[in-house]
């Protein structure tokens, strides 16, 4: 396998300089070139590449920028539309300045009206009063425009407005409370600039031609309007085993769009449409060894859940000695459940000939190393993949040196499944 930027490869760095990819993305997130890189290994083949967590559209913005012929699967309707704004290059400027002007025009006619009432009490604290009030005015303003494709351009410039003019940094999935942004507020200067230049970055597209969609649909079921065999490739980077809530890492866009309003919210609205990915997704009581032991992922490998047992086992007692008392051991049988229905839901969705390309991390809580991309290549081979192998890229876990943390070496890799 040739993948040419080993570095960067599976980090967002890339994408800050992307035009599109650029427009909204995750701190965690893995690179464009990488989907260059696997599109250019085709050689001659025609591509159809299926992503089954298409996240902030990185797979499929990248593929539909080479004309290329892309689907993907997001359980988050804050993500989805993100995605559609992203894919969406068939603007007019006439029309974007004419929603531009009905957008400034509500902005200063109801400036003046109390709307504190419509405040999420976490965007309190992130903003200052008047541009807290603007960026509910424009947002009001938005949600009126009627065709999807402009609203949607302009719900992602705002929701890229909202982090520019935070008092302290949003950065996905966390909120840094420690430090200040010099030059927050100003939200209107802020978000037609953003609006702006992302029209420029349209106008530079080699073509305007939507060849990428993506379906609102939780990856580990079978979508329905994806037939089987349609797809030959699978590129995408699953949740890692890190106690990472993807539940919660728009929290704050999906309170400002009252998508949702609560913690209980984000459980009902988004983690239960997710692979278990972190604590925060499920009850403890709610697990149960010996029911588990007879689904149709503990019995389709069997030898794995040899493993397995035992690892839940050191987890479950280390939880008791560790202050958080995490229950790793739990999450770990749910991620690596899920994960089985997601990777027999890219077999069916990849033809005969088809591979998929993942990028993925080994995890280790509470100091118990868990092989996590060679488990996931033995799992694959029990839903129909031949191979599997395994590229290092990177080691990961080394940023952070605290007195409580292991110092067992992890490494990011690339999982080839054919």
């Amino acid at each position: 396998m040739d993948i040419k930027y080993y570095s960067n490869i599976g980090s967002a760095k890339d994408n800050m300089k992307s035009p599109v990819n650029n427009w909204y993305k995750f701190t965690a997130g893995f690179s464009y070139r990488f989907v260059d890189d696997v599109l250019d290994g085709q050689k001659k083949r025609k591509s159809v590449v299926f992503d089954p967590f298409s996240g902030c559209g990185t797979t499929l913005v990248t593929c539909q920028k080479r004309n290329v012929f892309a689907v993907g699967n997001e359980a988050q309707e804050f993500m989805c539309d993100i995605i559609n704004a992203k894919l969406n290059w068939d603007l007019e400027d006439r029309i974007v300045e004419k929603y531009i002007n009905k957008i400034m025009d509500y902005h200063d006619t109801h400036f003046a009206i109390d709307i504190s009432e419509e405040y999420h009490p976490l965007l309190i604290t992130l903003y200052d009063a008047n541009t807290l009030k603007s960026i509910y005015l424009l947002r009001d303003a938005i949600l009126q425009i009627i065709p999807d494709e402009y609203k949607l351009f302009f719900k992602l410039a705002l929701s890229q407005t909202l982090h520019k003019c935070a008092l302290n940094p949003i950065a996905v999935p966390y909120i840094v409370r420690s430090k200040t942004l010099k030059n927050s507020g100003h939200p209107i200067m802020r978000f037609l600039e953003i609006v702006h230049k992302m029209m420029e970055d349209i106008h530079n597209l080699p073509t305007h031609k939507r060849t990428a969609k993506v379906y609102r649909a939780d990856s580990r079921k079978k979508n329905e309007n994806l037939e089987n065999g349609l797809c030959n490739l699978c590129i995408t980077s699953p949740p890692y085993l890190n106690n990472l809530d993807y539940g919660e890492i728009s929290k704050v866009h999906t309170h400002f769009w009252k998508i949702t309003r609560s913690w209980n919210d984000l459980t009902t609205n988004i983690r239960s449409h997710l692979v278990t990915g972190a604590t925060t997704h499920y009850r403890d009581n709610s697990f149960e060894m010996d029911a588990f032991k007879e689904g149709e992922f503990a019995i389709d490998n069997h030898d794995l859940m040899e493993e397995l047992v035992p690892i839940f086992y050191k987890l479950q007692e280390r939880s008791k000695e560790r202050h958080g008392k995490k229950s790793f051991h739990i999450l770990m049988m749910y991620y690596f459940q899920d994960m089985y229905h997601v990777l027999k839901e890219i077999r069916r969705v990849l033809n005969s000939h088809g591979a998929a390309y993942l990028i993925l991390g080994d995890s280790a809580p509470y100091g118990e190393y868990i092989q996590t991309t060679s488990y996931l290549g033995r799992i694959a081979q029990t839903v129909g993949f031949n191979e599997y192998e395994i590229y290092k890229l990177r080691d990961r876990g080394t940023k952070w040196k605290l007195s409580n943390r292991h110092n067992i070496k992890l490494s990011e890799n690339i999982l080839v499944l054919r």
